[in-house]
């Protein structure tokens, strides 16, 4: 993954949660269950090998403009932040139904972990 990639790859997984990307419902019981509780409320890090989404995963020789995608981002984020109440929060994909508290949890882990990777 090349960081116009990941850029692109956090900008659809947090914008989801405001809206700014329809993506499908992939969840289903135990990933709205076990596996919201193990990876929201238990982990500390985003464990490594994750079954994505399929709107999350970007085609290798997809690429972005980087500009774009930082601003993106940026927007996303502020848009995060500024949404106080679960009613302003889509689903995850995944896990359904999230507090904003887990849904914040949940994108300052995959930040991380993907900031990680490019040293960032």
């Amino acid at each position: 993954m090349e960081v116009d990639q990941m850029l692109h790859h956090l900008n659809l997984a947090c914008g989801g949660s405001q809206g700014f990307y329809d993506l499908p419902d992939e969840s289903y019981l135990i990933s709205r269950t076990l596996f919201k509780w193990i990876l929201v409320d238990w982990y500390a890090e985003q464990p490594v090998g994750l079954r994505l989404p399929t709107g999350f995963k970007i085609p290798h020789a997809q690429r972005f403009e980087f500009a774009y995608e930082k601003g993106q981002l940026l927007k996303i984020l502020e848009a995060d932040w500024n949404a106080i109440t679960t009613e302003q929060w889509k689903p995850h994909p995944m896990f359904g139904r999230m507090s904003p508290t887990e849904w914040g949890k949940l994108l300052q882990i995959h930040l991380d972990y993907h900031l990680k990777q490019f040293a960032a």
